[in-house]
């Protein structure tokens, strides 16, 4: 316990500084500090976030990983199942894969998310930098670790996303946040540039690729962490990444406490706002790079209540979905699904939508009401209401998939991917592509899956089979 309690110590400690150095102050001094901002005017309409939530266990604050009540992994599946609405789509995104885990950590979450595609889950995961003792800023071993671990993972079609790294501004907690070892901020720009090149190699273009940053730390060491980005990105950093992911538990880690009316959606909004207008620009990352919240939640220990937790997911959600547009969020990811330990003393020990025995909180219907009201549709359900086809010929012994119908015109891109384990994007009509026996092994019947994306962001999945062409 009394670890814990220096856990919680260290964390409330930052949050008082923090909020000593953010007090009032020149407009001008918040401005060049990235301090504080307002809520921009709604410039664009709202649009559908793909909705997802973190499974497994919740890193616990600080050098070490805290007690974890006991895992029960097939009443974890049904909460799964039972929290995504029909025709509605939710990511499970797996935390927790260290670089000093090695290939036996590799082949743990690949074997997690290969039972999660089974299930019929699409699944984001991290890729931590989080070295062993001795590898402490070595950059070709963590290279190494990004491409092993990217080329396995993406071959797996359910695999949507990658996060590079984790909370690399944050120094202060070695067991959640990657800034506490040395070489982080260069392991971002080569890790994410070493993961797209092993993408590309696979045909998965399709994969989403970020890091994230943890909101927020110290006013001058995130300054320096976002200056830090700039200074190393490359032009192949800036073309191969796709968005920020901002993590952020406000009323818990920052802001500590909610000034008068101000509501979690607010301090979301007002944080996001932040990131895009002050802290994103000085990385060199502009409106074409999408914000993702791969990490919110809402804790119900520490004096805290399950109602509070259902307005604050609530008030966020909406607001989350009211700026959408305006400031390019596309994602949201909610953190996590079951309690570590509902009586712990954690910050993140409660934050689940489930108590540690797996019954759920008021929050977990909640949050499904919440994904049914502004998901993005399920790419499986959409497509039955297209007027999309998938035809699929024979051309000598290979074969020719094309994607037809009355609305191909209202199709962005198409990522193919013939046996089910590679992707090849087309941008552009026709959506076609001719495959070769060896895509498809020695099976006799050859089966392509078409991923479209629409150009209002929803996307469908298209399915076809075919005897081998001989």
């Amino acid at each position: 316990m009394r670890g814990r309690s220096r856990r919680v110590a260290l964390v409330l400690a930052v949050a008082g500084l923090l909020a000593t150095v953010a007090g009032p102050a020149p407009a001008q001094a918040q401005l060049d500090l990235c301090l504080d901002t307002e809520a921009p005017p709604l410039t664009a309409p709202a649009q559908p976030l793909r909705f997802g939530i973190t499974p497994q266990l919740a890193g616990t604050a600080g050098g070490a990983q805290g007690e974890v009540a006991p895992e029960d992994p097939a009443k974890a599946l049904g909460a799964l199942h039972a929290l995504e609405p029909p025709r509605r789509t939710l990511v499970l995104r797996l935390n927790r894969l260290f670089m000093s885990d090695g290939q036996a950590g590799i082949d743990r979450f690949a074997e997690l998310a290969e039972d999660y595609r089974r299930e019929g889950f699409d699944v984001e995961s991290q890729i931590r930098y989080h070295p062993a003792p001795g590898q402490e800023g070595d950059m070709a071993a963590w290279e190494r670790f990004v491409r092993d671990a990217t080329a396995t993972l993406g071959r797996n079609p359910a695999v949507v996303a990658l996060t590079i790294t984790n909370e690399v501004n944050l120094p202060i907690s070695a067991n959640t946040s990657d800034g506490a070892y040395p070489g982080a901020l260069d392991a971002i720009v080569r890790g994410v540039v070493a993961a797209r090149e092993e993408l590309d190699a696979l045909g998965r273009s399709d994969v989403d690729l970020g890091f994230s940053y943890a909101y927020r730390y110290l006013p001058e060491q995130d300054l320096a962490f976002w200056d830090g980005i700039g200074a190393r990105a490359t032009p192949e950093f800036l073309a191969a990444l796709d968005h920020v992911g901002v993590q952020l538990y406000p009323g818990l880690f920052w802001p500590p406490a909610f000034t008068p009316g101000q509501t979690a959606g607010d301090a979301t909004i007002e944080a996001l706002a932040l990131v895009r207008s002050c802290y994103m620009p000085r990385a060199g990352l502009g409106g074409d790079v999408g914000m993702w919240i791969t990490e919110e939640g809402f804790a119900t220990n520490l004096n805290r209540s399950l109602q509070r937790q259902v307005t604050d997911l609530t008030t966020t959600v909406e607001k989350v979905f009211e700026y959408s547009g305006t400031l390019n969020v596309s994602d949201f990811r909610y953190f996590n699904l079951r309690d570590n330990n509902s009586d712990g003393g954690d910050l993140f020990d409660a934050v689940g939508l489930l108590f540690d025995e797996y019954t759920p909180k008021p929050a977990f219907a909640t949050y499904r009401e919440l994904v049914d009201r502004f998901g993005v549709d399920d790419p499986d359900a959409a497509a039955g209401e297209l007027r999309l086809r998938l035809r699929l010929r024979c051309r000598g012994g290979d074969l020719r998939a094309k994607v037809g119908g009355p609305d191909r015109g209202i199709v962005e891109r198409v990522a193919f991917r013939p046996g089910g384990h590679r992707a090849s994007a087309d941008h552009r009509t026709p959506f076609k592509r001719l495959f070769d026996p060896a895509d498809f092994g020695r099976s006799a019947r050859w089966k392509v899956i078409a991923k479209v994306r629409l150009a209002d962001g929803q996307r469908a999945r298209l399915r076809g089979s075919k005897r081998a062409c001989r």
